[in-house]
């Protein structure tokens, strides 16, 4: 079909040149939207095992295939989750606002992780206790009190709705779960965790 017959569908060559640069902007929008959401960087850095060792983090050595199997939700990305840049190199600017494990000592006040809890990885028959945080010799590292996920707020030790909503409560996975849970007794609560340590006779909390 020639140009000329196209300007009837369009009216004006004016008309024309506005659609197809409204079409231009709207896929730039989409690919700068989908690319936003991308993990790709998370998974290039973290499933080098040469690059993460000599980084000094072996023990975060992470395929796509074992977070797809580990999160146990299809074509979910990393930043979904744990949030920070996904497109970045630059391991700083990635991390930037990503979402960490609390480590909490015996007062129950936030202690740094590095030295402390290496990775959490359940296995054996009794896969709570395995992840008990462990000195290098193999015992109980009793420093540590307990452990909150990344999704507690930092000041109150409690369920955040704001942290639910950019995660969980994304439009594309539990919105109306998330929507549901803040108006129920336990969530308006902001507050789901007894605060009792990890080793406590009766064992492992959380």
């Amino acid at each position: 079909m020639a140009i000329g017959k196209l300007w009837n569908w369009f009216g004006t060559r004016r008309g024309m040149a506005i659609l197809m640069a409204q079409l231009v902007l709207v896929l730039l929008f989409i690919a700068l939207y989908s690319g936003y959401h991308s993990s790709d960087r998370c998974v290039k850095c973290h499933a080098n095992t040469s690059k993460m060792t000599s980084l000094g983090y072996p023990q975060f050595v992470m395929t796509r295939e074992q977070v797809q199997k580990e999160a146990r939700h299809p074509n979910t990305e990393c930043r979904d989750c744990h949030l920070g840049n996904g497109l970045s190199n630059d391991p700083a600017t990635a991390h930037q606002g990503m979402l960490k494990l609390i480590v909490l000592d015996n007062n129950l006040d936030i202690m740094p992780r590095k030295g402390h809890v290496e990775r959490l990885l359940p296995a054996g028959d009794d896969r709570l206790r395995e992840m008990l945080p462990r000195t290098a010799d193999g015992s109980l590292d009793y420093d540590v009190g307990t452990l909150l996920y990344h999704d507690r707020n930092r000041l109150t030790l409690g369920y955040d709705p704001a942290i639910a909503k950019k995660t969980c409560g994304q439009s594309n996975c539990h919105p109306d779960q998330v929507k549901q849970f803040d108006t129920s007794i336990m969530g308006s609560n902001f507050r789901q965790r007894s605060m009792r340590v990890w080793n406590d006779i009766h064992g492992p909390n959380n």
